[in-house]
């Protein structure tokens, strides 16, 4: 009887086995310019979303389940469409048999699915120049594609590209897959440890999954069309948001600051943990808050002899007559606080607008460096509350972002200012706005009288530590240090930064004036690679000239330290 048993088991095994590697004869009927995978998964027929939904590679349908009677079974027998693939999984089903199709030929249909990286192809990114082609014979350059506009969504889309060319922020979501589902070293189960509860592992929100999917493909050479539907984050965004974000152009700073604060918690992130969101934008600034108090009952006013202060006594007269007598002091206190930013937000100066002789409008223009005045660590702006406040920057991230304040809102509209920023696109000089730092690098002398452990303190202060990984002797050590403190560490020092990304948000000439201008306006974003600049707009992709960034209404900058 057990060896019946284990022989019915071993040819059922032998059946999935040979149904696993079973060649499909219907490959030749897949449609791969009708399949889309940028849609939400959802049944067309049910219209519910969850982890069995497969997608027809004959018309590009969605149905849910494989088993019989399933909307993907009944479509299978009633259409004569067989081959399909898990959304999720990536595996290929042939229905009505109900069998795994493994082919090579369908590759391309995987990497278009869910894209992957190796890190040799990471590294040549910022490299590369060759055009890829979709599937329709058209080129475009991997990381510099249209996203589709799902009904005033251009403030997202604009968000979306500035952040995929943040080469960190890239790199770590092109490392992940669809598969990466949990925190970076997850526990496995809750269990009982020495009688200590440890809790089970944290899962990746939706969102996040969302924008690490949306930026491989922007960065994929392999897909089917040259360009990308963001409809997945775009409806996380909303859910997450409340509806606040997404069905509605919003003001960019506003939500910049809210999607990376989401990305930090949905990766794990809290007030004590960190992670790559503030590795990256994280820096810290000192503010000074000064405010203005009146004193009266002070020890020195108060007189020997004491009063009878009720009503009607006969020491009131005089004690009135006391009282005017000391008058109030008015004292200044200070606080000083050292809290944590992911961007700076600058108030751009109110300039009239004057007509030439067309008459057309004058837009005035403010340099960058009079607008980071705020942040000299001299000059005191008024707070809401009637105090004033200093504002020095103790310690700048790899990534600056710096959010230019255009709008604001009445009790009747809300009020753009038009004021053009002028600002360097590269070697951005902030050394002025963060406190003085008495560091110097080390000299070749001091660095060859080191101990290996000394030399890689160094890299480490500076977190480079990286680059000594594969390191073993120790005279490699001492050159690669004496590389660093040479050419690189200068710029650490220095405090310079170039532009990577530019959100601008373009008014209407029609209709200015009149209306809503965040609204009626619209949003672009400016990106560079290697020395070209790029215009990306939705689906418009197009070289321009850096000297033009400078003359856009610019609505978010993000700087690179040099260095990073």
């Amino acid at each position: 009887m057990i060896r019946t048993t284990e022989s019915n088991e071993s040819s059922c095994k032998r059946q999935k086995i040979e149904m696993h590697n079973k060649e499909c004869p219907y490959l030749d009927t897949i449609h791969r310019e009708l399949l889309d995978f940028d849609m939400e998964p959802s049944c067309s027929v049910t219209l519910e979303s969850g982890p069995h939904v497969y997608a027809c590679l004959v018309c590009g349908k969605f149905y849910r389940g494989r088993g019989p009677q399933t909307p993907a079974y009944l479509h299978a027998v009633d259409e004569g469409h067989y081959c399909f693939v898990h959304l999720k999984e990536g595996t290929f089903h042939c229905l009505p048999e109900d069998y795994e199709v493994v082919d090579s030929s369908l590759d391309d249909i995987s990497a278009a699915l869910h894209p992957t990286f190796k890190e040799e192809a990471i590294t040549k990114l910022d490299v590369n120049t060759e055009l890829s082609r979709d599937w329709f014979g058209r080129r475009y350059l991997p990381g510099f594609i249209g996203l589709n506009n799902l009904d005033k969504t251009d403030g997202i889309n604009a968000m979306v590209q500035a952040l995929a060319h943040v080469k960190p922020l890239r790199n770590f979501f092109l490392r992940q897959s669809h598969k990466n589902l949990f925190v970076v070293n997850p526990i496995k189960a809750k269990r009982k440890i020495g009688g200590k509860k440890i809790k089970p592992p944290q899962r990746i929100s939706n969102l996040v999954l969302a924008f690490g999917e949306l930026v491989r493909k922007i960065w994929s050479d392999r897909r089917l069309k040259h360009s990308v539907d963001p409809q997945r984050l775009v409806q996380e965004i909303s859910v997450a948001s409340r509806k606040r974000f997404g069905s509605r152009r919003s003001e960019m700073g506003e939500q910049l600051a809210w999607f990376l604060h989401q990305l930090h918690l949905g990766l794990g992130g809290t007030s004590k943990r960190t992670t790559i969101v503030h590795k990256i934008f994280q820096g810290q600034v000192s503010v000074t808050t000064r405010s203005r108090k009146s004193i009266t009952d002070r020890p020195g006013n108060r007189q020997e002899k004491e009063y009878d202060d009720r009503l009607g006594s006969d020491d009131e007269e005089k004690l009135d007559q006391t009282k005017d007598l000391i008058p109030p002091v008015t004292i200044i206190e200070e606080k000083n606080i050292d809290t944590n930013f992911l961007q700076l937000t600058l108030e751009i100066p109110e300039k009239p607008l004057f007509k030439d002789d067309e008459g057309g409008l004058v837009i005035p223009q403010e340099p960058l460096v009079n607008v980071l005045r705020k942040f000299d660590g001299v000059t005191f702006s008024d707070a809401l509350n009637g105090s004033t406040r200093r504002y020095k920057l103790n310690r700048l991230p790899p990534y600056l972002i710096l959010h230019l304040q255009r709008f604001k809102s009445n009790r009747y509209r809300r009020e753009k200012n038009p004021t053009i920023v002028a600002f360097p696109v590269k070697n951005f000089d902030l050394s002025k706005y963060v406190k003085t730092k008495k560091e110097h690098p080390p000299t070749a002398t001091e660095i060859e009288q080191m101990g290996v452990s000394e030399l890689r303190a160094v890299l480490l202060r500076y977190k480079q530590a990286h680059l000594a990984k594969n390191v073993v002797e120790k005279h490699e050590l001492v050159h690669l240090v004496k590389d660093f403190c040479s050419k690189s560490l200068p710029n650490f020092l220095a405090e310079k930064y170039n532009l990577v990304a530019n959100i601008t948000h373009a008014s209407n000439d029609n209709n200015r004036g009149e209306g809503d201008p965040l609204q009626e306006g619209s949003y672009k974003c400016h990106v560079q690679h290697r020395a070209q600049w790029y215009e990306m707009q939705d689906l418009h992709v197009q070289e321009t000239m850096p000297q033009l960034i400078g003359l856009s209404e610019s609505y978010v900058l993000i700087f690179e330290k040099k260095g990073t």
